[in-house]
C-alpha cells in the first residue's frame, strides 16, 4: 500500500493542473462512494446489533438477505457491483434493494457539491462528516425510530469542535459573529428545551413523549448552527411532523420520527442561510 501510494504521488507531481484536478475529483469520488456504501452497512446493522449481540459491523460478512450466501468482494464495489449483478443476486436471482445504490449516489452527489462549493478545507471536511451523521440518523429514525447514541455524540463533538476551535460555520450562520459562544449555548438550550417539554408531558401523561436521543440530536444541531437557529429549526421540524402525521396517520399514529423532522428543519434552515450568502 505504501509503495502504491508513493507511486501515485510521483505520477501526480508530473501532471498538469487540469489533470491534477481530474485525478483529485476521481479519487475523492471513490471515497464518497465508499463512505456511501459504509453508510448502508451502518443503517442495516446498527438496529440489528441492538437485539443480536452476535452481529457487529464486521461479522458476519456481507451476504444476500434472501439466500444468505456470502457476497464476493468484487460485487461489493460501489455502483459497479450493483451493475455487474444487474440489480439481482447472482445466487438466488432475487432483486437487490436499490436503497444501497441510492445511498452511494447521494453521498457522491452531496460530497462533490460540498467539494466544489468549499474546496478542500476544514468547512468541507466538517460539513461532509456532519452530513454523514445526519444522513444515518435521518434514515434510522424514519425507518426504525432509532437514534444511535454513539453517532449522536459524534455529531455533538463535531459541532462543538468545528465551531468552538475552528469557527468553521461563522459565514454560514452569521449569528456566531455577534453572540459569544453561541454554539455552546445552542447545545445546552437544544438539549434542555426538549427535555423540559418531555418533563412537562410526562408529568401530565405519565409517560415519555420525546426520546432521549432527540435531546442529544437537538443539542448537536444547536452546537452547529447556534442558539438563534433553534426556534426556526424546531418550528420547521414540528410542521414537518404534522405533515407526516396527516399524510400517513396509520404509520405514525403511535410514534413520530421527531429526529428526522429536526434534521429536515436543520437542512432547510441551512439551505436558506447559504442562499443568503450569494
Amino acid at each position: 500500500s505504501l509503495c502504491y501510494t508513493c507511486f501515485i504521488s510521483i505520477v501526480f507531481l508530473f501532471l498538469d493542473n487540469k489533470k491534477k484536478i481530474s485525478v483529485t475529483v476521481f479519487f475523492i469520488s471513490l471515497i464518497f462512494l465508499s463512505i456511501g456504501s459504509f453508510s448502508s452497512v451502518l443503517i442495516h446493522r446498527l438496529p440489528l446489533m441492538e437485539s443480536n449481540k452476535k452481529i457487529n459491523l464486521f461479522t458476519p460478512r456481507s451476504h444476500c438477505v434472501f439466500c444468505k450466501k456470502t457476497i464476493p468482494f468484487y460485487f461489493l464495489i460501489p455502483i459497479f457491483g450493483f451493475m455487474l449483478q444487474k440489480g439481482k443476486c447472482k445466487f438466488c436471482n432475487n432483486k437487490i434493494s436499490s436503497f444501497y445504490l441510492i445511498n452511494e449516489l447521494i453521498h457522491l452527489l452531496i460530497g462533490l457539491a460540498l467539494y466544489f462549493y468549499f474546496g478542500l478545507s476544514l468547512i468541507f471536511l466538517f460539513s461532509y462528516l456532519i452530513f454523514f451523521c445526519f444522513y444515518i440518523l435521518f434514515i434510522l429514525d424514519f425507518k426504525f425510530f432509532y437514534l444511535p447514541f454513539n453517532i449522536n455524540i459524534l455529531l455533538l463533538i463535531l459541532g462543538l469542535t468545528s465551531n468552538g476551535i475552528f469557527n468553521t460555520f461563522e459565514e454560514v450562520f452569521i449569528e456566531l459573529q455577534f453572540i459569544s459562544h453561541s454554539y455552546f449555548y445552542g447545545a445546552v438550550l437544544g438539549y434542555l428545551s426538549l427535555w423540559i417539554i418531555n418533563f412537562c408531558f410526562k408529568k401530565i401523561k405519565g409517560k415519555d413523549g420525546i426520546g432521549g436521543g432527540d435531546f442529544v440530536l437537538f443539542a448537536s444541531i444547536g452546537s452547529i448552527s447556534g442558539i438563534l437557529s433553534l426556534a426556526p429549526i424546531l418550528l420547521i421540524g414540528t410542521i414537518s411532523s404534522l405533515f407526516l402525521y396527516v399524510s400517513k396517520p396509520k404509520m405514525f399514529s403511535k410514534q413520530m420520527p421527531l429526529g428526522s423532522c429536526l434534521i429536515f428543519g436543520f437542512l432547510t434552515y441551512t439551505f436558506f442561510n447559504i442562499i443568503e450568502l450569494f
